[in-house]
């Protein structure tokens, strides 16, 4: 199905976006990110959709993230790379929640997000299933730029 169809679908009462599970992919991903319905989501889902590191940076390069709340990236291909990539998204500073769990980030990955200064608003961090390893944890526990985080899911 065309990912303008799946939106069309998808946008729950204008500004949840629930794809999880529905074989988005880079592709969708990637036209997803052009789409300017995304500047009303706060809450985007997509979860279990092969989504790589190409998709998370055609996501991340999206000007169109800005009322971002919630975004959900769990159990897909996203590697320390895309971590990375999305450590350096300057346009999430409303994101609230981010979930990377079940992915592959590992401990690269977590030392990129948490020197990352792009989150002053992230109080929820679920990065359960990533191979972060003992450097990995440590630099999310010890990070100053996540004062706010109420709740954390580690490996």
């Amino acid at each position: 199905m065309p990912i303008e169809e799946l939106v069309k679908q998808n946008l729950v009462n204008g500004n949840t976006l629930e794809l999880e599970n529905s074989n988005v992919g880079d592709d969708g991903v990637k036209a997803l990110a052009e789409m300017e319905v995304l500047a009303q989501v706060t809450r985007l889902e997509l979860g279990d959709n092969g989504i790589s590191d190409v998709g998370v940076a055609a996501l991340m390069a999206s000007p169109h993230l800005g009322n971002l709340k919630i975004l959900n990236l769990k159990s897909n291909e996203i590697t320390g790379e895309g971590a990375q990539i999305i450590a350096n998204a300057s346009n999430l500073g409303q994101l609230e929640q981010l979930i990377l769990k079940f992915n592959k980030i590992g401990g690269e990955g977590a030392r990129h997000l948490a020197a990352s200064e792009h989150f002053p608003q992230l109080n929820t961090l679920d990065l359960f299933r990533n191979n972060l390893g003992e450097e990995g944890v440590a630099a999310i526990k010890k990070s100053k730029f996540f004062k706010n985080l109420s709740r954390v899911r580690l490996d």
